[in-house]
């Protein structure tokens, strides 16, 4: 694992704690959805399992836009550091113009 991948993993794990650390947050889940708590081991399995951090930034920011967790400072550095290294922010038409990878 390189130095990027390693930062990136450990980010995006730390920011999982912080979630994980909001439990009220759950509530603003609709039924037909995965719960909370799914989605947050869903994620840290596409990290840790199958090293997949595209895909695990990606859903960490889509519950970030859809949900009303909070991030401390450190937590936002830490989001900050992850999308300048992966280099976008989602693969949504919408966020194409945050997209430098080509």
């Amino acid at each position: 694992m390189n130095d990027n991948a390693k930062v990136i993993e450990n980010n995006l794990l730390f920011l999982l704690g912080e979630l994980r650390d909001q439990p009220e947050v759950a509530t603003h889940f609709p039924p037909e959805m995965q719960s909370c708590d799914e989605q947050l081991a869903q994620i840290e399995e596409y990290l840790v399992e199958a090293g997949e951090y595209g895909l695990g930034y990606e859903l960490t920011v889509a519950l970030l836009e859809s949900f009303p967790f909070k991030l401390s400072s450190l937590a936002s550095v830490k989001l900050l550091e992850v999308g300048l290294l992966m280099g976008f922010k989602t693969e949504a038409p919408e966020d194409a113009k945050f997209d430098r990878r080509s």
